[in-house]
């Protein structure tokens, strides 16, 4: 769901790590060996059933795949002046079944478990377990469950719909600003009322979050229906009028936030925070030939959400998303290079709560944006905010070395991307107009094909960002 972990983590150690196996096999290390190439014909077997168009797994990356289980993980650190210094643990345990099996070439995993524990000295905590079953008891069924809790004393509000689209500026600020650096500066000012606006865009965040669903396979396996169900609570805690420091060595009373301002005139649902309990529905459409990292193939999915008393929700609005990935090898005979494009189209109804308008709810693992990781890359995390909201994101993914260091499967890969989007206040606001874009270039290590770390620099016209994370972003 949220990347708030994304944007504040560094994972200096485990990077630093890479590069020294990296240089330890470059110089004929026992301990590291290139990838030997296949020999002999891979023989693939016939589909299971549900799975009868599903295409297999690409053969040298079936010949790479790992038998039944193994584990991965990372440590995480950080450090952030606002959220202090951090620390934690991602660890991931796969499945994968025998070579044998029918499902081995047909699915990324038969079971993935990941655990997230992540806190910092000022507060901010994101805890995580996850669980993915593609093929239930080896059914065409498919679970998948998320436990989150979330504290965020940093969450951002930039505004909600086209307000977002223009400059930064604040309150009383008498200029727009072109870059964040300079707009962030302004707001920690110490004013002579001994007050500041250091948490302008901020409010302190709460949220534990459970999500499960269910799919099953269709004909033969490129179609999933999804049924789910999602219960969260957002405890939302404003800071205007509390004791904050701005940017000298004295405390200061926070002035009036931008979250207070939209509150009191009305333009926002949910300021008070509350139960958002929802029903999932999606159906989607599947050709890829390896889900954590694809070569080729189509993803299509629509999804809809529905809050509604009837789960106890403090809210009813109803969320409908439509996204469709394309992906496509580029001189396969020459080089590992993929090209990949994602679009996205998303609309909400005017009962959703603020705290909830930045879900993206992709039915293989909803996510927050519009800004981020995940979304935009070289803008803050949810910097644009509204009911609706178009996206684009291209990437060129090229794998261009594979190593071993023992039993554990290494790739190396460069990624160039571009990123486009906008929110709209109502659908007669659509347009390709006034689109905001982010661009940049990074690195992937896929470790054991199904674990893909993710690391990025993304630029835009008024703010940068690295990040850090899992899995590509789509």
């Amino acid at each position: 769901m949220t990347e708030l972990a994304t944007l504040h983590t560094i994972r200096i150690a485990f990077i630093a790590l890479l590069a020294s196996w990296s240089l330890v096999e470059l110089n004929g290390s026992r301990f590291a060996q290139a990838e030997p190439a296949q020999k002999t014909p891979i023989v693939i077997p016939a589909p299971p059933s549900g799975f009868d168009s599903k295409p297999p797994i690409d053969g040298a990356d079936l010949e790479r795949k790992k038998e039944r289980g193994y584990v991965t993980g990372l440590p995480l650190a950080n450090f952030d002046p606002n959220t202090g210094i951090g620390g934690g643990v991602r660890a991931y345990y796969y499945f994968n079944g025998d070579r044998d099996d029918p499902l081995f070439a047909y699915t990324p995993y038969l079971h993935r478990i990941f655990a997230q524990t992540f806190v910092t000295t000022k507060g901010l905590q994101f805890h995580w377990l996850d669980y993915d079953a593609p093929a239930v008891a080896g059914t065409a069924y498919r679970l998948r469950s998320q436990l989150i809790y979330l504290r965020n004393t940093e969450q951002h509000f930039f505004g909600v719909g086209n307000e977002t689209l223009e400059p930064l500026s604040f309150t009383g600020a008498g200029r727009d600003f072109d870059n964040y650096s300079d707009y962030r500066d302004a707001l920690r000012v110490m004013r002579p009322d001994g007050t500041t606006l250091s948490r302008y865009d901020d409010y302190d965040l709460s949220r534990p979050i459970w999500i499960v669903s269910i799919e099953r396979t269709f004909f033969k396996g490129l179609v999933r229906p999804l049924v789910g169900i999602g219960f969260t609570y957002a405890d939302v805690t404003d800071y205007t009028g509390q004791e904050i420091g701005g940017n000298i060595d004295a405390d200061a009373i926070m002035g009036p936030t931008r979250l207070r301002e939209q509150c009191d005139m009305g333009r926002v649902v949910g300021c008070g925070g509350g139960w958002d309990n929802m029903f999932r529905f999606g159906i989607s459409y599947d050709t890829r030939d390896f889900e954590p990292d694809p070569n080729g193939g189509v993803f299509i999915d629509m999804a809809l959400d529905l809050a509604t008393a009837i789960l106890g929700s403090d809210y009813d609005y109803a969320r409908f998303l439509v996204a469709a990935r394309y992906y496509h090898s580029i001189l396969p005979r020459l080089t590992d290079l993929v090209f990949g494009v994602r679009g996205t189209f998303q609309a909400q109804s005017k009962g959703t709560p603020f705290t909830s308008m930045n879900t993206i709810p992709w039915t293989e693992d909803p996510r927050t944006g519009l800004g981020g990781i995940r979304t935009l890359r070289g803008y803050r995390q949810d910097r644009f905010l509204g009911r609706y909201f178009t996206l684009i994101n291209l990437e060129l993914r090229w794998t261009y070395y594979r190593f071993r260091v023992r039993s554990q499967k290494f790739a190396l890969g460069a990624v160039a991307f571009f990123d486009v989007g906008r929110v709209y206040d109502g659908l007669d606001d659509l347009s390709v107009r006034d689109w905001r874009r982010g661009q940049g270039g990074g690195f992937r290590v896929a470790w054991n094909q199904a674990t893909i770390i993710v690391v990025d620099y993304g630029v835009s016209s008024e703010d940068r960002g690295l990040y850090i994370n899992f899995s590509h972003q789509f």
